[in-house]
């Protein structure tokens, strides 16, 4: 009984430790935020974000790679892109607080475009099977256009509060990635 209880102890406090740094990037970038921040913003001592966490950047390095798993889980149970743009736009949306932190000018720049790379191994597969012109080097160039693209609809949907819905958003990113796919699969470049 006593390790269930600590276990709901270290989760909790890992919780708040994790909630005071999201609150804090909300007004500064991590190279503004110390150890001593988060441990005022949580309530507790620097000995017992130690006993978790080396540091802030540790700490930030924690939570965008849960962020990572978790999307990546719901990529893989997705068959599709088009399948996939939905469910990380409902994901974004269901998680709001801290995708609107992580995705900001104070999150990792490179976090989003990790996300967006899950689905590329489907995709080329995809494309190896559906075209008859297949140039690997070329369409590692297209998807990176595509992705990027992506990008940029997805921070400016999460910058702008999510208004639209997750359906509205990933319908509007598969149409434009397949509008381009369409001028791009009929060419050989």
């Amino acid at each position: 009984m006593a390790d269930k209880k600590t276990d709901h102890r270290v989760r909790y406090t890992k919780m708040v430790i994790k909630e005071s740094l999201l609150k804090l990037l909300t007004e500064r970038s991590i190279n503004k935020v110390t150890v001593t921040n988060i441990c005022r913003e949580a309530g507790i001592n620097r000995n017992t974000f130690y006993t978790h966490y080396a540091n802030q950047f540790e700490l930030l390095s924690t939570i965008e790679n849960d962020l990572y798993e978790d999307i990546k889980q719901v990529g893989m149970s997705s068959s599709n892109p088009q399948t996939l743009s939905y469910e990380l736009c409902k994901y974004i949306k269901a998680n709001k607080t801290i995708c609107e932190v992580l995705f900001s000018e104070h999150g990792d720049k490179e976090l989003l475009e990790r996300i967006l790379y899950i689905s590329h191994d489907l995709t080329i597969e995809r494309w190896k099977t559906e075209l008859k012109y297949f140039d690997p080097q070329l369409f590692e160039s297209w998807y990176t256009f595509t992705a990027h693209g992506s990008i940029a609809i997805i921070k400016k949907w999460v910058s702008s509060g999510l208004k639209e819905s997750p359906s509205k958003i990933a319908a509007f990113i598969d149409k434009a990635t397949e509008s381009v796919s369409k001028a791009f699969y009929s060419e050989e470049l």
